[in-house]
């Protein structure tokens, strides 16, 4: 992998960081031209970048109980970027791993959330046993 894309790649993990972040209410308003953006920064809510320790890869970020892969290539290629994202979510402890995936060209909040049926169902299962509602 070239500098480029790692770049391309280490930029689309923040947009998705950042996005997730402001859109569930975890950074301060204005957060931008502050140098710290946290309203709590001890919030295990917080989606972040793990540091990668050992060699089993925990994945891009932590979105409790979610790890993300984020991937940003031009290739698209689902069913690996979820196998990895369920590999990594196991390494990390965490019950679910999804990909998202960029949208060539597009904004941020247009990328893609990719899971497998399996994965699915047990949110699905989460959620109705929590009492979720429905609408």
């Amino acid at each position: 992998m070239t500098n480029r894309n790692k770049a391309k790649g280490t930029g689309w993990e923040r947009d998705v960081r950042h996005f997730l972040n402001e859109a569930l209410g975890k950074y301060v308003p204005g957060w931008r031209d502050l140098p710290y953006p946290w309203r709590d920064p001890h919030d295990p809510d917080n989606v972040t970048r793990p540091a990668q320790q050992g060699v089993k890869d925990v994945g891009d970020l932590h979105a409790r109980p979610f790890v993300l892969e984020c991937k940003a290539e031009k290739g698209i290629r689902l069913a690996d970027y979820v196998r990895q994202a369920n590999r990594e979510a196991v390494h990390a402890g965490f019950p679910y791993g999804v990909a998202v995936v960029k949208a060539p060209r597009r904004n941020v909040k247009d990328g893609y959330v990719v899971m497998d049926l399996a994965t699915f169902a047990q949110v699905l299962d989460a959620f109705r046993s929590a009492g979720q509602p429905s609408e």
